[in-house]
């Protein structure tokens, strides 16, 4: 039996840090457990543009309580979940990490509420409707978008009868 002795254990604390509870997924989920993680996201939906929706879907969550940003996401994108989380009363916090396998973004809970799927499946939309300085669009393109994403629709708006009498131009199709 190699029990260790006090100093020895005392002198591994000191070296490498107290031993961590669920080390590698803590990793993973940005420094949180499995357990109270309602959202996670990977790097590589976390920077989509169709993201923000399903984010602030889970943010109304009762449960959600902390957005969690890995601080390799590129700023510009952060900075608007900052305002999300903000506007919708919840925590912020970014987390710094090198690990390969962590997650882009999560939404979590103080407490455990071992929710089953917490990944989700964003689908893309289409480039014509990334990047629009304008949220106006024709009939066929807003059909388009709500049949494609509902939640990104939301977003947009038909150009009505008014606007195309004034010529306001759908800003997808240059209609």
């Amino acid at each position: 039996m190699t029990d260790k002795t006090e100093l020895e254990r005392i002198l591994e604390y000191g070296i490498s840090g107290v031993p961590q509870i669920k080390a590698d997924e803590k990793r993973v989920w940005l420094g949180e457990f499995r357990e109270r993680v309602i959202l996670g996201l990977t790097m590589e939906q976390a920077v989509m543009v169709e993201a923000f929706s399903v984010v602030k879907r889970f943010l109304k969550d009762p449960k959600s309580e902390i957005l969690i940003v890995n601080n390799n996401i590129p700023m510009d994108i952060v900075r608007n979940y900052m305002v999300l989380a903000r506007e919708m009363d919840k925590e912020y916090k970014s987390m710094a990490t090198d690990a390969k396998d962590a997650m882009g973004l999560v939404i979590v809970s103080r407490s455990a509420v071992q929710y089953e799927n917490v990944l989700v499946d964003i689908e893309p939309i289409p480039d014509k409707f990334k990047n629009l300085t304008n949220k106006d669009l024709c009939g066929d393109c807003y059909d388009e978008l709500v049949e494609l994403n509902p939640d990104i629709a939301k977003e947009y708006k038909r150009i009505g009868f008014f606007g195309k009498l004034i010529g306001i131009p759908c800003n997808s199709c240059e209609k």
